[in-house]
């Protein structure tokens, strides 16, 4: 690893089976199982990151993914988490380059870009603030089901989102093309998918000048205030060289506001995976 120039040019390159890494399909194996078959959340502890460099928990980071799938590159394989100083409310950027709370969410706000498993490294965590949360949008939906099946029906139609994934068009037309349901069934494999951002709603709705009527209103809702019940979201904090993978089709995730270090300033990495 040491004689390794972890660099770009060597993380745009790299492919799965370019460097032999002992028991690395196995891990990836066992971890697209629980991903895809069990909880869809996996919480990688470790390895402390202040035995390795930033480009090693990369390398390991961008290692493990292309051993489970094939990486989407609308951000680049792999993406910086980090505030940018910006607001996602006064400009078209993803709140990933915000220090803002997030709200629950799954990510990729356009239609014919679908993740199947979004997975952040830690490299630097907050001084303060910024832990995890993830919620089983499966629970969700069952208890929509036993209590609401009102609410459930309405999320069930195409709602639009407003276009801020790289390589999307930004016309009108790009814009009312990019609608699709919150919930859906086989629409993105089998089961229940749940694709979820309010705000990319509503401000998508805002955008075509199509407003949303109150019965669809109170549906979100409702929907949020079920997704933010504590007996549903799991929160946890990410130390550095903690990994967390969750199934973009079946979590939705969030993350609390922070306070930065600007000193040492929270730094996260993404990836986007197809399987």
């Amino acid at each position: 690893m040491a004689d390794l120039a972890l660099d770009d040019g060597f993380f745009e390159s790299y492919a799965h089976g370019k460097i032999a890494v002992p028991g690395l399909q196995e891990l990836a194996d066992e971890m697209r199982k629980e991903l895809q078959e069990g909880s869809g959340v996996v919480w990688l502890k470790g390895p402390p990151a202040s035995g390795f460099t930033e480009a090693q928990i990369k390398f390991f980071f961008l290692a493990v993914g292309e051993a489970m799938g094939n990486t989407i590159g609308n951000y680049g394989r792999m993406y910086d988490v980090k505030d940018h100083g910006g607001s996602y409310k006064k400009e078209r950027i993803p709140v990933s380059q915000t220090r803002a709370t997030t709200g629950f969410h799954t990510d990729s706000s356009a239609h014919n870009t679908m993740p199947d498993i979004v997975a952040l490294p830690c490299v630097q965590p907050a001084r303060a603030g910024g832990e995890s949360l993830v919620v089983s949008a499966a629970a969700i939906h069952e208890e929509l089901r036993k209590t609401n099946p009102e609410a459930l029906a309405l999320l069930y139609r195409e709602f639009i989102r407003d276009v801020v994934t790289p390589g999307v068009g930004k016309t009108r037309e790009a814009l009312l093309n990019n609608r699709f349901p919150i919930f859906s069934q086989g629409l993105y494999g089998p089961g229940v998918s749940f694709r979820y951002m309010r705000y990319w709603i509503e401000k998508g709705h805002q955008e075509a000048d199509l407003a949303l009527c109150d019965e669809e209103l109170a549906a979100l809702d409702t929907l949020d205030m079920l997704l933010s019940l504590p007996q549903f979201a799991v929160q946890f904090k990410l130390e550095a060289g903690d990994q967390v993978w969750v199934n973009n089709h079946m979590v939705a995730h969030n993350r609390t506001g922070y306070e930065e270090d600007p000193q040492e300033p929270r730094h996260l990495v993404r990836m986007w995976l197809s399987t």
